[in-house]
């Protein structure tokens, strides 16, 4: 009966000589589909096929990464290090993903450079701001106007608390609350509505 080493074992090999192969080897065949699960579980969308593949073709040299790096003075398995580490490399990959996206100059959709992708939401919190100041404008309730010049109105940039602003009109806390967060949906569905 052949005698198979522990994870320990073959992870102590690795990380005393670099080049132990037949410990290497094992260790991959033993949790590769660890590794797998994971680059699935993270990368399953289409538009990440190429990133996806690129870690799937850097799996030994992960594998070998989270041996060398593992302590197992951490109470935790191997495998369950290899799934942080894989999980990690995934969303990085991802990250990366979304901050260099690329656009091209014949697609329909691509109507905004790169660098002025900031630009849009910009624009919209614009308008909303814009959308906002008209609603307060029209609004007949007199709280309402109080409540939200109280709460954002303050010269050092800080919300008001509500404490305050109740002791201040004679209302309570959720009646305040409650005023605002009526005036706020009135926006929202204003917003929406355009």
């Amino acid at each position: 009966m052949v005698e198979v080493d522990s994870d320990l074992t073959l992870i102590s090999k690795i990380q005393e000589d670099h080049r132990d192969e037949d410990s290497l080897i094992a260790l991959i065949d033993r949790h590769s589909g660890i590794f797998h699960t994971m680059v699935n579980h993270y990368m399953s969308h289409p538009n990440f096929t190429l990133d996806k593949n690129q870690i799937v073709g850097e799996k030994d040299l992960t594998i070998y990464d989270s041996a060398l790096n593992y302590d197992p003075n951490r109470n935790t398995k191997f495998s369950t290090h290899l799934a942080n580490q894989t999980k990690w490399k995934c969303l990085n990959a991802l990250n990366k993903k979304r901050k260099c996206k690329e656009y091209f100059i014949d697609d329909e959709n691509s109507y905004v450079e790169p660098h002025c992708e900031s630009f849009i939401p910009a624009i919209n919190k614009d308008e909303a701001m814009v959308m906002f100041q008209e609603c307060l404008k029209k609004e007949s309730d007199e709280r309402v106007k109080k409540i939200v010049d109280m709460r954002y109105g303050s010269s050092n940039n800080k919300l008001t608390p509500w404490r305050a602003i109740a002791n201040s009109l004679d209302l309570s806390i959720q009646g305040c609350i409650n005023i605002h967060n009526k005036f706020i949906n009135k926006v929202k569905s204003e917003i929406n509505y355009v």
